[in-house]
């Protein structure tokens, strides 16, 4: 018929209006997606690469040597403040450790440096925040430290081409001025302080070409420390949270990237961009 519209063939176009129904769904871009998902068109690599799942475990076991070296503050702080170990000569130690590891690196002087100024800084405030925290109930500065805790927890980045930020190391510092505030002379706070810095600001960054020994060691402390303070159940639970996070989450979350996340990415892409027209 002469007066019969014909209709155009639907395209892969959001902005302009055809002669479709909102709800049409062409089966040729059916077809298209589901090329697109059994291809191997995807974000990842394939899943029988094991490159992300390294990278991956690589970013976790530096996230979890974090919190390891975080669980170190508290491991410290009770064997001085309950056990009344003399922190003296761990400091003293760790200390030529730690000048042994900087000694022929310029960027660890550095960051030596300006840690033993914090350190110092601190040290000096200890008397003032001691007085202003005298009537303070221990139950209040438990409960403090537990969620600066938290909060430093929370502002750690997995990557491991991301640098500490100055959140991070500002909540860190807070957690141990806090529980600093606890202990009995300006001897023990001073080497509270330090080896808390050492642990989680300076040695981090030494070990770094090493991570997994890293690991290894301090996944021994803590839980020979779970083992001896809560007993052996607690520390076979913790073991298996571990071997979990290390082992088996990365699997997880490569396989979720590729096979979820990367068929998402890659279906976006099915539609033609454009810039929009304001009128």
């Amino acid at each position: 018929m002469m007066g019969e519209h014909k209709k155009e063939p639907w395209k892969r176009i959001l902005w302009i209006r055809q002669d479709y129904p909102d709800n049409y769904t062409d089966p040729e871009f059916i077809r298209h997606a589901q090329r697109l998902r059994y291809k191997g068109k995807y974000a990842w690599p394939s899943p029988t690469s094991a490159t992300p799942v390294v990278q991956v475990r690589t970013d976790l076991v530096l996230f979890y040597n974090k919190l390891l070296s975080t669980s170190l503050v508290f491991i410290a702080f009770n064997f001085i403040y309950h056990y009344k170990v003399d922190p003296l000569p761990y400091t003293i130690a760790l200390t030529v450790f730690i000048l042994y590891l900087s000694w022929k690196s310029t960027r660890r002087w550095v960051d030596l440096r300006s840690s033993l100024v914090i350190t110092f800084a601190m040290l000096t405030l200890s008397p003032v925040l001691k007085s202003l925290s005298k009537t303070t109930a221990s139950n209040s500065i438990w409960t403090l430290a537990f969620w600066l805790t938290l909060a430093y927890v929370g502002s750690m980045s997995p990557n491991s081409a991301s640098q500490t930020s100055n959140l991070s190391t500002n909540l860190l510092l807070a957690i141990v001025t806090v529980l600093a505030s606890r202990l009995n002379s300006s001897t023990q706070v001073f080497c509270f302080l330090f080896i808390c810095i050492q642990l989680n600001l300076i040695l981090p960054k030494l070990v770094v070409f090493n991570t997994r020994l890293y690991a290894l060691v301090l996944s021994t402390i803590v839980f020979t420390y779970v083992i001896l303070a809560l007993g052996l159940s607690y520390a076979v639970v913790a073991w298996c949270l571990s071997s979990f996070y290390i082992f088996v989450l990365p699997q997880w979350f490569v396989y979720w990237q590729t096979n979820y996340r990367g068929y998402e990415a890659s279906l976006s892409r099915v539609w033609e961009s454009q810039r929009p027209i304001l009128d």
